[in-house]
């Protein structure tokens, strides 16, 4: 148990965490949480969290806490919440078993949790102007399980198109999948495979850019392989 609240409150009087606590309104002499109480703590990550700093303060049994107003979130970003409890003492505990992950996408949301990216996404030429993807999915570790995986392509204009993907392909568990396409004019191609779950969420593209060939002799030609 950190005992940090008991200097609080006995040596700051009127500092931050006093007015967060209550303990100002005795000039800082004595803790005047009598059933104690639930605080909250923030950092970039886990290692950076300082404990000296009260985020925000609820009662012991608090089913939620909710940052300050002035609490920004940046796009772009993860943040690391901890919950600890006090007790009435002033003594808290030392516990990470409440830590919460947050990570914020690029629109100022919350990141919804998602399949595991695709990797060791290949191509090869299956019949004259016809283009075969496989890849592998591996569930390990994944935040959400998918149903199917989506196939998007750019047509030949250098635009993917993920707004109507020409292709799904049902999940079925830990193996290799495999797509056909139609026939293509000779050119150049990009493809794009996400992983979707049930509501709707997708991984993040693995994306594939082909040479086509119309003639069965020559192998499909793969110029790029991106797989974030």
């Amino acid at each position: 148990m950190d005992t940090m609240f008991l200097k609080e409150a006995l040596f700051y009087g009127a500092s931050a965490n006093a007015f967060k606590l209550g303990t100002v309104l005795t000039g800082g002499w004595f803790w005047v949480r009598v059933t104690g109480c639930t605080l909250l703590y923030r950092g970039e990550d886990i290692s950076s969290i300082d404990f000296n700093k009260v985020l925000a303060v609820g009662e012991i049994d608090a089913g939620q806490l909710q940052p300050p107003a002035y609490i920004s979130h940046d796009s772009n970003s993860v943040y690391f919440y901890v919950v600890r409890r006090a007790n009435n003492f002033g003594m808290a505990e030392q516990t990470f078993s409440t830590a919460v992950k947050v990570s914020i996408d690029a629109d100022g949301n919350l990141t919804l949790p998602r399949p595991n990216g695709i990797f060791a996404v290949k191509a090869k030429q299956f019949a004259p102007g016809q283009v075969q993807l496989v890849w592998f999915y591996c569930p390990l570790e994944q935040k959400s399980k998918p149903v199917c995986f989506k196939i998007y392509s750019d047509n030949g204009t250098g635009q993917i198109n993920y707004e109507n993907p020409p292709a799904t392909v049902s999940y079925a568990g830990q193996r290799f999948y495999s797509y056909t396409s139609n026939v293509l004019d000779m050119g150049t191609y990009l493809f794009a495979i996400k992983a979707e779950d049930s509501a709707g969420v997708q991984s993040l593209p693995a994306q594939i850019r082909i040479q086509v060939s119309n003639v069965t002799s020559e192998m499909v030609t793969i110029l790029e392989t991106q797989v974030t």
